[in-house]
């Protein structure tokens, strides 16, 4: 395997220009060709997950009295898939197409680095999603359902597990091509803010996805033969896993959003991007933040004598810790990539993705931070209690004595702080503000990259639908299903709620309906880039940044003539100024 482009033959034998594009598109190995089918395929998954979330956000409004589902079980099923396939079907596919057909022309590669490994996680990936849709169907899943039928559970786990190898294999091609395929002069300070995101999201993925390999691979040998003891108990099975789709993982998703805004919002406004270093740190803090592999509580909630209460309490208190320097990590890479704004920006539908998906990732941090807020405060002031009382205990008379909560057992004020209630859902409203960060960035990059990714310029008007609605459906769901948390309702519940929680789910629901809107508009946008018979600028925005200085679209081998040495950060703009 080699770290440079092998170029296919072409299909000289075909007459058939429809014949001719399915050959290129399976057998091509040009990172902008793969990364279009990343981009493509994810959001044709985003349709299917979102249908489904619409319909278990029908269920959720009531749950005891509408029942779509048939029981909890099923209901189960549907929303643990809402959850695997948002995030390894739609959030980190969408961003890993767009880093895989950009990123190599922002660094001036000829390639992508290992472009063979490239083509095959995108096939493998496809494959494995498709077996992953197919094993709920066939009675698998990841929850209590999943004990009817062993082998569609096998299925699921194989599948999920296939698709993470596959993210995994695409995030190593981006990853070594930053580092080992930058022109000379160009340092890691210097390279535009998505391949810095890129790196960043990469580098996580590729230390926290493997332990849920690990999680996984416990299941699936606990389910052979005899019955499960632990891992593979269909009562266990999510809990295991759960804790890839809580904060702070799930962040790991927006990583690459703070890239997007950091290059479209310099071209926007036409000015240099001030503070580069210390964006950068901000964007790596938040990076480092959301690794969440270590935050698995299903192994430490104290109910397994080999984990005390002095070892809930040390967990919660770094739960609550790395959210908040999650969002001190994203305030400060956002406050620095917006500031560019006070100069009079040029809007546009890239502009209006990125502000857009800058307030969704601002927003569920916050939801996490105000989550979190007892977790830090509680066990800071536990620390000095004397009494005699456990850790644990300790913490709860802190957080009474500051807060002034109601006077309840012990017992009862652990359940509302770190039970599956107020935990997950809250959970629910972060994963569906983070699902539309992730959307509303994707507009963004689409409108801004349309003549590098798919040779033509987006739908302005549904790139910028996409981003309104992106921003509209995360923060109503966020929002209203914060709210219902708060207000005591679990995520999973047979039980009747009253008005105001009705209410609330009422909303998060109209929420999810409008995120299925925006991945109609993306689509719609995608489709409206097809100009053909259109010769298209190199660079129609004025760009700072490589892939500016390629044709649109990017041939083979992306750069007509080699790329000299880099001098700034900027080198077109340097250009651009030299000539005005």
């Amino acid at each position: 395997m080699t770290a440079t482009e092998t170029h296919t033959d072409s299909h000289e034998e075909s007459t058939d220009p429809s014949i001719d594009s399915a050959f290129t598109a399976f057998t091509s190995n040009d990172h902008k060709a793969i990364g279009r089918m990343w981009v493509g395929v994810s959001l044709l998954f985003l349709l299917i997950i979102a249908t489904l979330a619409v319909v278990a956000g029908i269920e959720r409004t009531d749950p005891g009295g509408i029942d779509v589902f048939g029981n909890l079980a099923t209901y189960f099923q549907a929303w643990t898939l809402v959850r695997t396939g948002g995030i390894f079907m739609v959030a980190i596919p969408l961003m890993l197409g767009i880093g895989t057909a950009i990123v190599p022309l922002q660094v001036g590669a000829r390639s992508i680095a290992f472009p063979r490994l490239a083509a095959a996680s995108f096939w493998t990936w496809l494959m494995a999603s498709g077996i992953h849709l197919a094993s709920f169907l066939a009675d698998g899943g990841l929850g209590p359902a999943a004990g009817t039928e062993k082998d569609g559970t096998l299925l699921t786990l194989v599948s999920l597990a296939a698709m993470v190898i596959a993210l995994l294999g695409g995030a190593l091609c981006i990853v070594t091509t930053i580092i080992a395929q930058r022109p000379e002069g160009m340092g890691l300070r210097d390279v535009p803010m998505l391949s810095w995101s890129m790196l960043v999201a990469g580098s996580v993925w590729l230390f926290s996805l493997p332990i849920l390999l690990a999680n996984l691979l416990f299941a699936f040998v606990d389910l052979q033969g005899r019955d499960p003891i632990f891992f593979g108990d269909a009562d266990r099975i999510w809990a295991n896993l759960e804790w890839a789709f809580m904060q702070p993982q799930l962040f790991v998703v927006a990583i690459p959003v703070l890239g997007i805004i950091g290059d479209v919002v310099p071209v926007a406004t036409g000015s240099r991007l001030a503070g580069r270093g210390i964006i950068q740190t901000g964007i790596g803090l938040f990076g480092a933040m959301t690794f969440g592999a270590w935050a698995q509580h299903s192994f430490s909630r104290g109910a397994d004598p080999a984990f005390p209460e002095g070892a809930l309490l040390y967990e919660e208190f770094l739960f609550g810790l790395f959210s908040h320097l999650a969002l001190l990590g994203a305030f400060i890479a956002i406050g620095g990539m917006l500031t560019p704004l006070r100069n009079g920006p040029k809007m546009s539908a890239a502009l209006l993705g990125s502000v857009a998906s800058a307030l969704l990732l601002l927003l569920g941090l916050t939801i996490g931070a105000l989550r979190t807020l007892n977790n830090v405060i509680g066990v800071l002031l536990s620390t000095s209690y004397t009494g005699d009382i456990d850790a644990t205990g300790a913490r709860i008379v802190a957080e009474r004595k500051l807060l002034g909560l109601f006077e309840v057992s012990s017992d009862e004020v652990f359940n509302i702080l770190h039970d599956n209630n107020t935990l997950l859902a809250t959970n629910t409203a972060q994963f569906y503000v983070a699902v539309a960060a992730v959307i509303a960035g994707a507009a963004a990059a689409i409108a801004f990259w349309g003549p590098k990714l798919f040779g033509g310029y987006a739908r302005n008007g549904a790139a910028s639908g996409a981003a309104v609605t992106a921003l509209a459906g995360g923060g109503l769901a966020g929002i209203a299903y914060t709210i219902s948390a708060f207000m005591g309702q679990a995520d999973i519940s047979v039980t009747s709620v009253d008005g105001d929680v009705q209410f609330m789910n009422v909303l998060g629901l109209i929420g999810i309906a409008l995120l299925l809107l925006s991945g109609l508009s993306m689509i719609g946008a995608v489709v409206g880039t097809s100009n053909a018979d259109e010769v298209l600028p190199d660079d129609p925005w004025d760009g700072h940044t490589l892939e500016w200085a390629t044709p649109s679209p990017p041939p083979v081998g992306n750069f007509i003539e080699p790329i000299g040495p880099i001098t700034s950060a900027e080198p077109l703009l340097d250009e651009l100024e030299e000539v005005g």
